[in-house]
């Protein structure tokens, strides 16, 4: 099986460290979506030695369809954008303080 992932703060050097490590363990993606801010969007990120990704807007980006989101843009882009990506189906895999201390988002370690 392969996933749709999207990458959230993919211009950012723990985004850019994300995309390098899901293509050098090979995850198996079907998809890949580098995500941003709106003056970010247009830029390009590698993903591995011979992908090039655009960097879409995260504020119009559809989570719909997508399996993962791996998150790291900051805790209140996070309390946005991580609550509609997971609304629509999205799961939401965020690395900020955001969602810490919330009693029913299970922490991973």
């Amino acid at each position: 099986m392969a996933y749709r992932v999207a990458v959230v703060g993919a211009t950012g050097a723990v985004g850019r460290e994300m995309l390098k490590t899901l293509a050098e363990r090979e995850f198996p993606v079907s998809e890949v979506a580098a995500l941003a801010s709106a003056r970010s969007a247009g830029q390009q990120v590698s993903f591995g030695d011979k992908t090039i990704l655009k960097v879409q807007n995260l504020e119009t980006f559809d989570f719909t369809g997508w399996d993962i989101g791996l998150f790291s843009p900051g805790a209140a882009i996070s309390a946005v954008h991580a609550r509609r990506a997971a609304a629509a189906g999205c799961i939401v895999i965020d690395n900020t303080s955001q969602f810490r201390m919330e009693p029913d988002v299970p922490l991973v370690v």
